[in-house]
């Protein structure tokens, strides 16, 4: 009985679908993403990868997965030829030379870390034209201010990029004290402007300090 039913059935599906007819569900089925993907870029922009930095998570080796897209692990030679010319700054603390050198190595793998941790870093690939330097201002105060503002002048060589953070010392020295937060909070104040300025001509990106779950700002 049951088996008579199962056929029934299956001819009662075949009588309204069939190949074609799949076909034509799957056509539809690709216009309709191909217009919800065109309407979505209309809305949002040009940007196809808008939570590149914000949002998504982990997946195995520490790989990060955004939400919005997938990332392309670059090769040697595709990232040599993306930054021709190009002049990339790090300035801040040890959380922006780990940054420093995990950029460094997709250009050049055999770059060690070495030397004093606690001073500049530069780098350059002369075949590819390529600038990258590391800045040591481990706090955000009057010596960082002043790097920065030496690159909004008009005579001076800005880097197309400029990755900058720092706050683990200011916690630590500090013991994390609120006469410390404000006096953060102030000196981040007085930096944005250049940054603001700065970012007219290059791409400007400011790490923040990580928490832990406990909503704690990691030591490092």
């Amino acid at each position: 009985m049951a088996a008579l039913a199962y056929n029934l059935g299956k001819r009662e599906i075949n009588h309204y679908f069939s190949v074609r007819s799949a076909k034509v569900l799957a056509l539809v089925a690709v216009l309709l993403l191909a217009a919800c993907h065109l309407a979505s870029r209309r809305y949002r922009g040009n940007d196809s990868c808008e939570y590149l930095l914000s949002s998504g998570r982990f997946l195995g080796e520490k790989v990060w997965q955004p939400h919005s897209c997938m990332m392309h692990k670059y090769k040697i030679s595709e990232a040599k030829n993306c930054l021709v010319d190009k002049y990339i700054a790090f300035i801040g603390d040890s959380r922006i030379r780990q940054l420093f050198y995990s950029f460094v190595k997709i250009i050049n793998p055999q770059f060690k870390e070495e030397g004093n941790k606690h001073e500049n870093i530069p780098f350059e690939d002369r075949i590819a034209s390529v600038k990258v330097d590391f800045l040591w201002h481990p706090e955000v105060n009057g010596s960082m201010k002043q790097c920065i503002k030496v690159w909004t002048e008009d005579s001076i060589a800005k880097p197309h990029v400029i990755v900058a953070g720092a706050a683990t010392w200011s916690i630590k020295i500090h013991n994390g004290s609120s006469e410390a937060l404000s006096q953060y909070k102030m000196n981040i104040t007085s930096i944005a402007p250049l940054l603001e300025k700065l970012a007219k001509t290059s791409d400007v990106y400011w790490v923040l300090q990580e928490c832990n779950d406990s909503h704690e700002c990691v030591l490092q």
